[in-house]
């Protein structure tokens, strides 16, 4: 099996692939201080759950491609698909809301469910930005709205917990679609500074 990541190529025997997959991949992030982005196996590209699609197409594969990027290509590449997941949420927090006073479904429990994800999702970038040693533009406001969305998710999961519908709605409509609205346009106002792409790492 052949392993590559840019203009190097590896040769992997078919012993412990995996294990010797993600050391070098790790061996490759440490020595050039990149971010691990993604796999394309065979053409493929996986995002998630590497070692079960390896394993389950293990006797086929051929060649498995590295793909990283710098810090700043990883925040920015992050942030554009934050800012277009928030021009989808936003919509569909309003209809949560609107039906969740009349009718708290199991459809609504779903999407508390989805937005949980993307809220974490949202707050681990937040992590990643806080320590990267340069941040995006406007840095200091989208942290702000971060936080903001913080605190909101950490409300929705109290609320949650007690299975407070009406408070759940409130939540949703009072505290975390401003929160959503403000980090949209904050994050579109960071992503018309393209400068900070040509800062690598």
């Amino acid at each position: 099996m052949q392993l590559i990541h840019k203009n190097e190529h590896f040769y992997i025997n078919n012993g412990n692939v995996v294990n010797e997959i993600f050391t070098k991949i790790n061996e490759i992030i440490e020595k050039e201080k990149l971010v691990f982005s993604h796999l394309i196996i065979d053409g493929v590209e996986v995002y998630e759950n590497h070692e079960e699609y390896i394993k389950e197409y293990l006797e086929n594969i051929e060649k498995i491609e590295i793909t990283t990027r710098n810090i700043n290509e990883m925040i920015w590449e992050t942030m554009e698909s934050i800012h277009s997941y928030l021009l989808r949420a936003i919509p569909a927090l309003t209809e949560l809301v609107d039906v969740g006073y009349e009718n708290f479904s199991k459809k609504s429990w779903d999407g508390i469910n989805q937005l949980a994800e993307g809220m974490q999702w949202i707050l681990h970038f937040m992590e990643f930005a806080r320590s990267a040693p340069q941040q995006p533009a406007n840095w200091v406001e989208i942290e702000k709205s971060l936080e903001l969305c913080e605190i909101s998710f950490t409300q929705l999961l109290e609320a949650v917990k007690d299975q407070d519908t009406v408070l759940i709605s409130d939540i949703l409509s009072y505290e975390i679609t401003p929160a959503y609205e403000s980090l949209k346009k904050n994050m579109a106002m960071s992503l018309n500074d393209e400068e900070y792409l040509k800062n690598v790492n």
